[in-house]
């Protein structure tokens, strides 16, 4: 019986951006799921209030999925990351200037305290650090993997990579060779490569 498997599937070679810039509606939703959550967080923490940040995370991605095939990330200084702050940056502008003309406007006192008007101008960098944004990117990548993998595999992946568990320990535990249990753990260390590549420097 062979120590481990691995469920293969179609273009597992080509990254997620890639396949999405093609069209392909799975691939989009995917990135939908692993990126929503970040310009949500942006938006709350340039002032947003939380129906106002939701509203800015989905027409952000609207914008995004109309001029996602235009991003080259192989342009000279080019990052994901920074284009889509762009793209972010621009949607909460237009909270703001939509906030503020309700309030000119004189809109009732309640629908004010609850959308409240940020501040200030949004940063011209994302509110939150790249090292968090990109922990937070993989970790929803590795939630959407999941089911790419046999249980085997991803219980060796996951026990020596995420808990931290000594490789020696979780070979005897299932049975397995050293070996398999590194093997196990490369091949999903790879393609969570393979599927952020393009994004890896967000």
């Amino acid at each position: 019986m062979p120590e481990t498997s691995f469920l293969e599937e179609p273009s597992t070679s080509r990254s997620m951006l890639a396949r999405a810039q093609n069209g392909d509606t799975e691939s989009w939703q995917q990135l939908a799921q692993v990126y929503g959550p970040i310009i949500y967080a942006w938006a709350r923490r340039s002032g947003c209030q939380a129906a106002d940040a939701a509203d800015v995370m989905q027409e952000t991605l609207g914008a995004v999925a109309s001029a996602l095939q235009r991003f080259d990330h192989q342009r000279d200084g080019a990052t994901f990351r920074g284009w889509l702050w762009t793209i972010t940056r621009n949607k909460i502008r237009d909270h703001l200037r939509l906030l503020q003309h309700e309030e000119a406007a004189g809109g009732t006192a309640a629908n004010l305290a609850m959308r409240q008007v940020p501040e200030a101008e949004p940063l011209s960098e994302p509110p939150t650090d790249a090292a968090s944004d990109a922990q937070a990117a993989r970790t929803r990548m590795l939630e959407l993997l999941r089911t790419r993998f046999d249980h085997r595999t991803w219980t060796m992946f996951w026990e020596t990579t995420i808990i931290g568990r000594d490789v020696h320990d979780v070979a005897d535990q299932m049975g397995v060779s050293k070996w398999a249990v590194y093997k196990s753990r490369a091949r999903v260390l790879q393609r969570l490569k393979d599927e952020l590549h393009g994004m890896d420097d967000f």
